[in-house]
């Protein structure tokens, strides 16, 4: 990111306790090629700081991450769409996430996967303002 001139999201450091509990709650889910771990994503039922009305069942992509060798192969996309089928079968409607607002090339390509804008965050602390944006699932 910052090769790229992308300011990256500066929430903190997330400790290895918390990940492990992630992953003992089933949240993450990992991408592998030949047996290396290539992308990963974390998927909650709904964004915890609530930005959807009315209740609308949804799931929320939390983190995606991928390796940049892997990115011209199509990976964030394939992780997205299991996010989608992974929605469905929980019958959530919706998928949502966040995005840094300045980072214009991620917000594009999030719209490229049929995302769109819904709000916008500012935070009180040193952190980037995000973007919230959504897909409706059919």
């Amino acid at each position: 990111l910052l090769a790229r001139e992308i300011d990256p999201p500066a929430r903190g450091e997330v400790s290895l306790a918390d990940v492990r509990e992630q992953i003992e709650f089933g949240e993450w889910r990992v991408a592998l090629f030949a047996g290396i771990v290539v992308g990963a994503l974390r998927v909650l039922r709904s964004d915890p700081d609530v930005w959807l009305e009315d209740d609308i069942p949804a799931a929320y992509v939390a983190r995606v991450m991928t390796d940049r060798r892997h990115a011209s192969a199509g990976l964030g996309a394939q992780l997205l769409r299991w996010v989608d089928e992974h929605a469905r079968s929980e019958d959530a409607s919706v998928v949502s996430l966040e995005c840094v607002e300045t980072n214009s090339r991620l917000r594009d390509y999030y719209e490229e996967q049929g995302f769109f804008l819904v709000g916008r965050r500012d935070f009180d602390v040193e952190w980037p303002s995000v973007v919230l944006m959504e897909k409706a699932l059919r």
